[in-house]
């Protein structure tokens, strides 16, 4: 074996212990005892009082904090856990180190999903993610603001609203994709850029603040 098999090895071995706790917290017993989900042994566990749905389940059809982006020193980047609410998973699902994932509404994620590394997903009311995308580095998505705002009559006027993203999105570094937002199949947001709105055309590049398309009949693979 060499030193990069053993090293591999031995993060998921010392993954054993925390990754049983999360799968009895969050699965009927009979699954968690499987070992579905595999979470890295630096991962901070906030809260795990909600449950997760699997369509199927294999050993290790989760991981939580392996995987990351080359350019990004995750010794100061810890992934963070929180699920509180419902988190139906469809298929394999790679969530890469520092990756704050926050589940306290309704989260629907499909198969083949990779984030990167040091993303950002909260999840407070509804947000619905397609198979086969892939979150670039330091990306966002979020279906809330975290804070009220109100009116003069006292009334708030950004309360949390869904996220829909198709099949097959891959979102650039440092994109964001906030509440009220539907992405189609097959886009492309490009780089720093910020979705509020919905993107109803398949196979497009979406760019800029706020976004745009810059570029149609595109596709892309991982």
């Amino acid at each position: 074996m060499n030193t990069d098999k053993l090293v591999k090895f031995l993060r998921y071995l010392a993954a054993i212990p925390k990754s049983l706790y999360v799968n009895l917290r969050l699965l009927p017993f009979d699954q968690a005892i499987k070992l579905p989900i595999i979470v890295s042994n630096r991962t901070k566990l906030i809260s795990l009082n909600g449950k997760v749905k699997l369509d199927k389940v294999k050993t290790g059809l989760v991981r939580i904090g392996f995987t990351g982006a080359d350019m990004i020193d995750y010794r100061y980047s810890r992934t963070m856990l929180q699920i509180d609410g419902q988190f139906t998973v469809k298929g394999k699902v790679k969530i890469g180190k520092g990756t704050r994932l926050i589940v306290a509404g309704d989260l629907d994620l499909g198969t083949n999903f990779i984030a990167t590394g040091d993303n950002t997903i909260i999840c407070e009311k509804q947000m619905s993610i397609g198979s086969d995308c892939m979150f670039a580095w330091e990306s966002v998505v979020m279906d809330t603001d975290q804070h009220a705002i109100f009116d003069q009559s006292g009334d708030q006027i950004n309360t949390e609203d869904r996220v829909v993203i198709g099949n097959n999105v891959w979102l650039g570094a440092r994109s964001f994709v906030l509440k009220n937002s539907v992405i189609a199949d097959g886009c492309i947001v490009a780089a720093n850029t910020t979705v509020t709105r919905s993107i109803a055309e398949k196979d497009v590049i979406i760019a800029g603040a706020p976004s745009k398309k810059i570029k149609e009949g595109v596709h892309w693979q991982h």
